[in-house]
């Protein structure tokens, strides 16, 4: 009953899910993915099935019924707000549960991130995304092309710690994800989403890297050093540690090394890599080209 309700939360969310991605994350059966999917429908919710990818149909009665019921209230929000507000700042993770708050529920923006321009477009993104309005991202900073440009995109989904956006590129038909910080200003447009079908979200694994499924699977065998650098700095990435005896064990699908290599590389000593083969060829070639 615990894996159905968290199998619930998961699909009501914006991204779809495959089979394999529901095993995995709650380590059950292909079977028993599918008999929780019978279920689900059976119950009068309605699932939105898509290239075997799965997801709560959004615009139906029930599935808004139930994001509300997984959502907090006015009053809820008033009070974690508040409770925030007594942790220092310069917590990330604090910053990003009160980006999210602002972002779900409308918040006024709290006095210590008056100055924090990131706030204000969050919440423009959020309220395109729910009217389903396309906007232009003005003056994006992008490191990959070195150009400071508009951007015209249909903004769909955040980002778990809200610090980036997916967006399909209207130039391109192409869907990317938009650094919130690299983004100057937004402006929602008076046109609505043309190209809902191609809003299709990559695999993202822990250390924030995407691809069209995971490339790898990384096993290693953590210091508490390197476990607690990794629970504060990526935290997506705690489900997939294991504690036995004094050792932590590591094992997590990968979207693309650069990511977990730069964590690897930046604690030389306290990670021992297990698998994969292609992963400690990566490592080899990048302490190579380091001279290390």
């Amino acid at each position: 009953m615990r894996s159905l309700i968290r199998l619930l939360i998961l699909l009501s969310g914006n991204r779809l899910y495959s089979a394999t991605e529901i095993m995995e994350r709650f380590d059950i059966s292909e079977r028993t993915v599918y008999r929780y999917l019978n279920q689900i429908e059976a119950n009068g919710l309605v699932l939105e099935r898509r290239n075997g990818r799965y997801r709560l149909v959004q615009d139906d009665s029930e599935t808004s019924r139930l994001q509300k019921l997984f959502h907090f209230t006015e009053e809820e929000v008033f009070i974690l707000n508040r409770s925030l507000s007594n942790f220092e700042l310069s917590n990330t993770v604090v910053k990003n549960l009160i980006k999210k708050l602002h972002a779900l529920y409308d918040f006024q923006t709290l006095t210590q991130l008056k100055k924090d321009g990131n706030i204000e477009n969050i919440q423009k993104l959020a309220t395109a995304i729910k009217d389903k309005d396309c906007v232009l991202l003005l003056k994006y900073r992008s490191s990959n092309s070195e150009t400071v440009i508009d951007r015209k995109v249909e903004a769909f989904a955040f980002m778990p710690d809200y610090e980036s956006v997916w967006c399909l590129d209207l130039e391109d038909k192409n869907v990317k994800q938009f650094r919130i910080s690299r983004i100057n200003e937004v402006k929602i447009l008076k046109e609505k989403w043309q190209h809902t079908q191609l809003h299709e979200l990559p695999f993202t694994d822990a250390f924030r890297m995407s691809a069209a499924k995971p490339v790898s699977t990384i096993e290693a065998i953590l210091s508490l050093k390197a476990y607690n650098l990794l629970s504060e700095e990526f935290p997506t990435a705690l489900p997939h540690i294991e504690k036995q005896s004094d050792q932590y064990f590591l094992k997590i699908p990968i979207a693309d090394f650069h990511g977990i290599g730069r964590f690897v590389l930046g604690l030389p000593g306290d990670i021992e890599i297990i698998e994969s083969k292609e992963f400690k060829d990566f490592l080899k070639e990048k302490q190579k080209s380091y001279g290390w």
